[in-house]
């Protein structure tokens, strides 16, 4: 049976944090495929500083590129509007039909789990794999997996503000994606 690994967020930058999440995921489970999952607009956040997709989807290149392996999902771009991941978990299975499907979320999702669109069928598609966020450790439901990684506290937010506020990002995005915050003027404003 295939595994297949989801990895969903805004990536809005994508960043080291989310390079080792993925990374420490992909050698835990070792998937036959892993996917970047880029939101087009996730129901529980607000939309204050967004750019365009394209720039996303570049970013995240740049890093599975960097990586060494994943692919991009496009799914819930193309769905635009807001992405429920029930949905696109239905959609993704009917394609990959005789496959395992993982889903990767932090501590912050885990809490809210309960306000997820359709919950209990998700579960039923998904197992989820929970990273521990802000905490070092991560309890979880037995039907899940937690994994446990060396703690980041980086945010998309905090590489935002820090751009706008004319600081360095060195070393929190790869050095590709910083270059390309810089020549395309990302989040200045």
């Amino acid at each position: 049976m295939k595994k297949i690994v989801l990895y969903g967020g805004q990536f809005n930058p994508i960043h080291t944090a989310h390079m080792l999440v993925a990374s420490e995921v992909y050698h835990y489970i070792k998937p036959d495929n892993f996917y970047f999952l880029p939101s087009f607009m996730s129901p529980l956040k607000q939309h204050n500083d967004q750019i365009s997709v394209s720039h996303r989807l570049k970013m995240i290149q740049m890093v599975v590129d960097e990586l060494g392996f994943g692919q991009i999902c496009e799914e819930e771009l193309k769905r635009q509007g807001q992405s429920y991941t029930y949905d696109t978990m239905l959609s993704l299975k009917e394609q990959y039909p005789n496959s395992k499907m993982y889903f990767v979320i932090g501590t912050d999702q885990y809490n809210q789990l309960n306000k997820w669109y359709n919950i209990e069928q998700l579960r039923e598609l998904v197992t989820f794999i929970v990273v521990n966020r802000d905490k070092d450790k991560q309890e979880v439901e037995k039907d899940m997996i937690s994994i446990t990684i060396p703690r980041i506290d980086i945010s998309s937010s905090f590489i935002r503000q820090r751009v706008k506020d004319k600081q360095s990002i060195q070393v929190l995005v790869p050095k590709s994606v910083e270059e390309y915050i810089k020549e395309e003027g990302l989040y200045e404003h």
